[in-house]
């Protein structure tokens, strides 16, 4: 056999340059995302701009006569439908049962192989010219036969492979007749099987191969399917197909030209001898213009190209493209004689191996970055040994694969081998969020080290790996050998050593860091049942480990129908790769992935003394886990699969772009400091007196539920808590999103209570586009002692502690907490919901008893405008002036709607800034706007004269995008007075990077980031030295979607240049602002 060479490149998805911006200057945070990851349905930017990258897979199916013929010359001389007892009939039964107990995919792809029926029996005392197949030469009347088409089990085989071939685009052509000069011949009676250059027919142009389903991309099982039923119509034989032979390299020349937007040589009319069936069946998709135009060029600087020939015969008559090649790839070729009357397939006779070498070696369009090049593959069923030979040379010239097989019936498995081969090879989408901390863990040590999750996906499989790397003195990500980790183009090096390996991980994502050091499958990964789930449970528990034949979890745990298929998934489920993702065939090793995390950063917890520390990072994962991972060392602590992964194992090992999610979750640590050290531990190496170290995370698009995890013990790590939808008092619990926000607040004169305070979540109608206004699902709010988990008050429209009838929709945003007097308790906190409610709660004590209150202050939303507010407040606080003495806060919202990111639509977003005169205490009423809360109507356009209250108050301001594509998905930045907003701008049609023959890896063409920026006291332009700027401050390219501004200083200066960052980015802006009294400052997690 010949075997595919692998030699696969990466699309780098997000890139990161001047780290130094994003990492080393803003050293005041314990931990700090440097590439902000995707938020929402942005999945919708990766498959737009993976249209035309990825791997192509072009199917040429052979389509000569031969394969019209009876398999294995298996027949029956009666009709099935009324004969099922015949033996000959059974035999041609037992045939099809056989073929299609082989197929993997039959339960999606409805096997389509049947009998059929012609009437070229020839019968039996003529076997010895072989009467079946050439049936012409038949002395006698021919007679009615039921069989099975070999061409059928073909198109069978191709159908039942494209499920498996999620991830990839896919086309099949069909070779042509070929057939030139059979006209004549069939004129002159058809003397004898011989030459067609006997009888020239020089108007015949039926040469090449013809596209019968043009590239598309197989994002889906769906897609998979339609595929399937077209294949059915356009790849069969028609009752007036006649002498098809087998132009290979012809076809072959065809396919390139399809590749590279060429035009045919050969006509395809009737006039040059093509049925209007086939013509018919031509897929006009593939064309910028008709049939006889030319190709829509299919590569990119991304993709990886694949030719697949399936062949039952020689190349025969198979020179009419040589001009063509020899102007291409040169070569020597000799040409057949006139009036030779034997078959043509010599193989001096084409130019078949020189050209496979050609496309795998040239860079067959120079004008897309990259060298493109396609791989010829062929699979073959014909004996002897030269015709193999030629094959098997023309494949190596390739770097392609080879098979010859004995029987068409194992196509099937040959195929099978063939695709996981060519995924070996294909271009992952890979995409990284990190996270920096120092080595100590204090807040205002230097930062150092980062660790980055890395996530890839490639084929319908997803892939992740956590690796840490070191921050130098220059503010370069680097890896232990000092490579940089990041290139300039912003992509991720290949040949990276990080500080868990000791040798490179070689470009794959999975090799090296803390994948490299995974437990072996049934250890350390743990999963509590909900039945079985309290309060202070330990976790690492021998009962709840994740191992195989495990009898503690039933199959209603793991969802699964019966004991069978409940010990499969438990076999993933503790760490084995029963889907054989690495493709060594041994499907009990260990799957060494912690699974892809798109979305969210690592975070860390430190036990520290202040002078010595260990770490433990912890990252979740679409795998379902959240993962444990010793910082020195990348040793695998533990991995925990909460319950609502654990009954979702079946969807979470699902591999396609219809994506599953598992532990989606922000992760919060939450430090219990009783004497203000930062640090955990004592010198001698004991916990504090009373101090606690916990983490807290929701599930995400995972599902509804919210754990708190007692971790002070890096041992022995306890479920302190977990609530969900079906805990009594959390009923209206949806997806949990947001930050579980945890802290203090007074309980008398001397006590407090740690309590936790958590978003309602997300009603998935309204995620998946179905519609919905959470009247049950999300509009809540939910306030628990932050230890214990035990609920306080409830917040939503009816039936709650604190009813607010207005609060109908899903409550997402993390709440944002104010300490007025700076005493380290909260004092009071804002939320917001997705459509531009903002609720107000402040806590009162009263003796020793404590009591919270709430209401809605603004709806920021006008008219049910459709748009959302999916991010979260910026709240600030604004010190009085000689002019309005009193301090006032100000809250800022924008909008964007990040679950359909690249949907227009017609309403704009907006930015919202609305100012809160309580800064000391309870408000009087939450009606700020008089008879209600806030109404958009009530908010002055940004820079135009201001809107009072009654009471002479300013209300706020607002400012609406001038197109409805701006989108903001982030939280806004308020600094030194001035309000910064990032705003999305999606690629659009028609740009540069559209057009197929110019891209360069469209994965990192994510469109457009802008920053607008206002004076925050009345919506104005900034104004630097009198002079007013623009809305728009700076635009440039998308690496992702665009997170919140910062501003980067050290200095006590009014100058600023070069301090507003976006991301990764420098936009290079300069600014005035008032000199900063501190340098440094903590922001609480």
């Amino acid at each position: 056999m010949q075997k595919l060479d692998p030699n696969s490149k990466a699309q780098p998805l997000f890139r990161l340059k001047k780290l130094i911006r994003s990492v080393l200057l803003i050293s005041a945070a314990t931990s700090l995302p440097l590439s902000p990851a995707l938020h929402a349905d942005e999945l919708d930017f990766i498959w737009q701009n993976n249209e035309g990258s990825g791997t192509n897979i072009m199917f040429l199916l052979d389509s000569s006569s031969s394969l019209d013929l009876p398999y294995m010359f298996i027949f029956a001389l009666v009709d099935p439908a009324t004969n099922p007892g015949n033996a000959d009939v059974q035999a041609v039964n037992a045939v099809i049962s056989s073929f299609n107990s082989q197929l993997e995919n039959k339960d999606l792809v409805t096997p389509s192989l049947g009998v059929s029926h012609d009437q070229n029996h020839c019968p039996p005392e003529y076997a010895s010219i072989q009467g079946e197949a050439h049936y012409n030469v038949c002395p006698i009347p021919l007679v009615d036969r039921w069989y099975i088409k070999e061409m059928d089990i073909i198109r069978d085989v191709v159908r039942d492979s494209l499920p498996s071939m999620v991830g990839n685009n896919v086309a099949v052509m069909r070779t042509a007749p070929n057939n030139q000069g059979f006209r004549a011949w069939d004129a002159a009676g058809r003397p004898a099987y011989t030459s067609r250059n006997q009888f020239p027919d020089p108007g015949q142009t039926t040469n090449g191969a013809f596209v019968i389903e043009a590239f598309r991309p197989i994002n889906s099982v769906a897609d998979a399917q339609e595929l399937a039923v077209h294949l059915e119509d356009t790849y069969r034989s028609n009752g007036d197909d006649a002498l098809f032979l087998t132009p290979i390299t012809e076809s072959i020349y065809e396919a390139y030209l399809y590749f590279t937007g060429g035009t045919s040589p050969w006509a395809k009319n009737t006039g040059g001898g093509w049925l209007q069936a086939h013509l018919d069946d031509i897929d006009t998709n593939a064309y910028s213009g008709g049939i006889n135009g030319a190709y829509e060029p299919q590569m990119t600087g991304c993709s990886s190209n694949h030719i697949i020939m399936v062949s039952d015969g020689e190349p025969t008559y198979d020179w009419h493209a040589n001009s063509q090649i020899q102007a291409l790839a040169g070569g020597g070729v000799a040409w057949p004689t006139t009036g030779d009357i034997t078959v043509d397939t010599a193989a001096s006779h084409t130019l078949l191996d020189e050209f496979t070498g050609y496309l795998a070696n040239t860079d067959l369009m120079p004008d897309v970055s990259g060298q493109q090049s396609i791989i010829t593959h062929f699979i073959s069923s014909w004996p002897d040994d030269v015709s193999k030979e030629i094959l098997d040379t023309a494949a190596a010239n390739s770097g392609g694969f080879h098979e010859a097989l004995t029987d068409v019936t194992e196509l099937q498995a040959t195929l099978k081998q063939l695709l996981e081969e060519i995924e070996t090879t294909s271009a992952p989408i890979v995409g990284y969020n990190a996270l920096s901390t120092s080595v100590t863990g204090n807040p205002f040590d230097a930062i150092d080290q980062a660790y980055v999750n890395i996530w890839e996906y490639r084929d319908g499989h997803w892939a992740g790996n956590m690796k840490k790397f070191r921050i130098n003195e220059e503010g370069e990500l680097v890896d232990k050998n000092g490579t940089p980790v990041i290139t300039e183009e912003g992509n991720i090096s290949s040949n990276l050593t990080d500080y868990w390996s000791n040798g490179s991980d070689e470009g794959i994502t999975t090799n090296g860091g803390a994948a490299s050091h995974l437990s072996a499958v049934g250890q350390n990964r743990f999963s509590i049942p909900r039945n079985r789930l309290g309060n202070n449970v330990s976790l690492r528990q021998a009962n709840f480990t994740l191992r195989p034949g495990n009898n503690q979890f039933s199959p209603a745990d793991l969802g699964a129908n019966g004991a069978a298929e409940r010990n499969e998934l438990l076999n993933w489920a503790a760490g084995m790769d029963t889907l054989d993702i690495d493709g060594d065939a041994d499907l009990t090793d260990l799957r060494q992935s912690l699974g892809d995390q798109i979305f969210k950063a690592p975070t860390i917890a430190m036990y520290s003394n202040g002078n010595t520390a260990t770490a433990t990072v912890f990252t979740g994962s679409n795998d379902g886990y959240l993962h444990a991972i010793d910082s020195q060392s990348g040793q695998h602590l533990f991995s925990f699969m909460p319950y609502q992964m654990l009954k979702n194992v079946k969807n979470l090992q699902v591999y396609d772009e219809t994506k599953y999610y598992g532990m989606d979750g922000d992760l919060v640590v939450w430090h219990n400091d009783q004497n203000g050290d930062y640090n955990l531990m004592g010198d001698g190496g004991g916990i504090d007196a009373n101090e606690k170290l916990m983490l807290y995370f929701g599930v995400g698009r995972g599902g509804s539920g919210v754990y708190g995890l007692d971790i002070t013990s890096r041992e022995n790590p306890r479920i302190a808590w977990a609530v969900d939808e079906q805990t009594n008092g959390f009923s209206r619990m949806g997806e949990s999103w947001g930050k579980v926000r945890t802290g203090k607040v007074k309980t008398g004169s001397d006590s407090s209570d740690v309590i936790s305070i958590i978003p309602g979540g997300l009603d998935t109608g309204i995620r998946t586009l179905e519609g919905g206004q959470s009247p049950n699902m999300g509009n809540a709010l939910y306030v628990v002692n932050g230890l214990t988990g035990q609920r306080r008050w409830t917040v939503s429209n009816t039936g709650a502690d604190i009813n607010i009838a207005g609060m109908t929709n899903s409550v997402i945003s993390t709440p944002t907490v104010v300490d007025y007097n700076k005493d380290g308790f909260m004092d009071a906190f804002f939320f917001n919901d997705i459509r531009g409610q903002i609720f107000r709660c402040d806590f009162e004590l009263d003796g020793n008893n404590i009591s919270l209150d709430c209401g809605m202050i603004a709806n920021v939303r006008e008219n049910n405008e459709n748009i959302y507010f999916l991010s979260d407040l910026d709240v600030s606080m604004i010190k009085g002036t000689p002019s309005s003495p009193a301090n006032r806060l100000s809250i800022s919202l924008s909008s964007g709607n990040r679950f359909d990111p690249l949907n227009d639509g017609e309403a704009r977003n907006k930015l919202a800034v609305i100012f809160d005169y309580y800064t000391s205490g309870k408000p009087e009423s939450y009606n700020y706007g008089g008879a209600g809360p806030i109404s958009a109507n009530q908010l002055s356009a940004a820079g135009e004269n201001t809107v009072m209250s009654s009471n002479q108050k300013q209300l706020g301001w607002k400012f609406t995008f001038s197109h409805p594509e701006y989108k903001s998905f982030a939280q806004t930045l308020t600094y030194d007075n001035k309000v910064f907003v990032s705003v999305h701008l999606p690629q659009q049609p028609g740009s540069s990077s559209a057009s197929a023959s110019s891209q360069e890896c469209i994965p990192a063409d994510l469109g457009t980031a802008k920053i607008f920026g206002f004076t925050l006291s009345d919506g104005s332009p900034i104004k630097v030295n009198g002079q007013s700027l623009n809305y728009e401050l700076w635009s440039g390219a998308a690496r992702g979607v665009p997170d919140t501004p910062y501003m980067v200083t050290r200095a006590q200066s009014n100058s600023i240049a070069s301090s507003l960052n976006l991301g990764v980015e420098n936009t290079d802006l300069d600014l005035v602002v008032d000199p900063l009294a501190r340098t440094y400052w903590l922001q609480l997690p």
